[in-house]
């Protein structure tokens, strides 16, 4: 079915199952994919791999009582069936303590997510991408594993609030492992746009910090000036989230912001917001209840702002809903999904210069931000290169190290800001990213 047959044919169905009138209101939401990857272990590919997937959500809302159904189908028969399971299960639920409402109709910001140069990468185009760079991992002396994904998709909501959206979207996502003599190097890429990755360039790159990475030497314990990189930053932005950005964390005082908003919690250099409809993340122009995207400032020069809510948690908080609701069926509750940290003005280069002497983090891997979320205490380890640094200089590797921190409390000793910034994936959907500056921090603890 081509896009035009698709979207056509979800505008029926949907339409007809909001006119039947099932209950006091009635929600569809429609996730169409078309995903490939190939995969490939020591400079060798492995596997290759596509999928095609449409998922149909539907929530019905009788009185205080929601009932939320899925169906992996466009059939007719299917949908009715599905339709029928969520009155059914609005009709055996707990009424919810408070009214719940859908969105009404709404304008959508221009967003272009959409790249043919993604949607039509074949999967010889992708293998001969990749071996140039295996020929360049091999003059290296390393072995390149990881993983070439790209995905098309459309996403459609409609209510019977007259909420009608519609967007299609392209993502690429390029991770290589380069590995020699147990130590590794990691380059990740992603974008809309798989023509704006240099597939064999990233390649190299990360040959090349492996080779950095060899013969490390272990380092003590303790409190050391650090300066992250970006997929090590992502990291703990995303832990962040989870456990503190979003309305339901917040008001259950789980949240590190709860009680906080309007509140000093980092320092003033630290700006972070959520915007679906920023072109620099993968962006999209509605949530999954066809809620516009816009930003949403939650800590603005290290204040406390704003958390994210759907209109679930913003008619139980009377408040309004930020455009973050996720796929109908998520219990976490909304949270940011296109996270960025501003960027500051000093290079990469001046902030090693800076740094004086400290550690140099690549990235983070085994991270547990559930350790006490209240306080944003997290542990984790170093991954693919850390290094010893002494007078602004990389001397030598280190390995890996175990770190305990509460972030917020580091964040208040940040020094520095980069104006170079990566983007990340965020752990959610095929649309969410997080947009990571480099930072130098002061005091963050290693504990082994």
């Amino acid at each position: 079915m081509n896009e035009t047959d698709l979207k056509d044919r979800v505008f029926e169905e949907a339409r007809r199952i909001i006119s039947a009138k099932a209950a006091d209101a009635v929600e569809v939401v429609v996730s169409n994919s078309n995903a490939s990857t190939v995969r490939f272990a020591s400079s060798t590919f492995h596997q290759g791999v596509s999928s095609v997937d449409s998922t149909v959500y539907i929530r019905v809302i009788s009185g205080r009582k929601v009932g939320v159904a899925s169906v992996n189908s466009l059939e007719r028969a299917s949908l009715e069936d599905c339709l029928k399971r969520a009155v059914d299960i609005a009709r055996r639920v707990k009424a919810e303590p408070f009214d719940v409402a859908l969105p009404k109709r709404q304008t959508y910001p221009e967003v272009d997510s959409y790249f043919e140069t993604t949607a039509s990468m074949t999967f010889g185009e992708k293998a001969s991408s990749l071996s140039k760079g295996f020929t360049q991992a091999q003059r290296s002396g390393v072995l390149a594993s990881g993983a070439l994904s790209t995905e098309s998709g459309s996403l459609f909501v409609f209510n019977s609030n007259g909420v009608e959206a519609s967007h299609k979207y392209t993502s690429a996502h390029l991770s290589v492992i380069s590995t020699k003599e147990g130590q590794s190097g990691i380059k990740i890429e992603l974008s809309k746009d798989i023509s704006g990755i240099d597939i064999p360039g990233a390649m190299v790159e990360s040959a090349s910090r492996c080779i950095e990475a060899q013969s490390p030497r272990e380092a003590a314990p303790g409190a050391y000036r650090v300066l992250l990189e970006p997929p090590a930053v992502a990291e703990l932005l995303y832990w962040l989230s989870y456990t503190g950005f979003g309305a339901k964390n917040f008001h259950e005082g789980t949240s590190f912001l709860s009680g906080k908003i309007g509140e000093k919690v980092t320092s003033p250099a630290v700006t972070i917001f959520d915007d679906g409809a920023d072109g620099r993340g993968l962006s999209v122009p509605f949530d999954m209840e066809g809620v516009a995207k816009k930003r949403l400032l939650i800590i603005e020069n290290g204040v406390a702002r704003g958390v994210a809510y759907d209109s679930f948690t913003a008619c139980a908080e009377g408040a309004v809903s930020t455009g973050n609701a996720p796929f109908p069926e998520e219990t976490e509750g909304p949270m940011p999904d296109h996270i960025f940290m501003e960027p500051g003005d000093k290079t990469p280069e001046e902030l090693l210069e800076k740094l004086g002497t400290g550690i140099l983090v690549r990235s983070f891997h085994y991270v547990n931000g559930l350790l006490n979320p209240a306080e944003s205490l997290m542990t984790g380890m170093t991954r693919h290169g850390a290094f010893f640094v002494e007078d602004g200089r990389v001397r030598y590797p280190v390995s890996p190290m175990r770190f305990t921190e509460n972030i917020m409390k580091a964040f208040e000793r940040i020094e520095g800001v980069s104006s170079a910034t990566g983007l990340l994936p965020n752990h959610g959907f095929s649309l969410s990213s997080i947009s990571a500056p480099h930072l130098l921090i002061d005091g963050f603890k290693f504990t082994s």
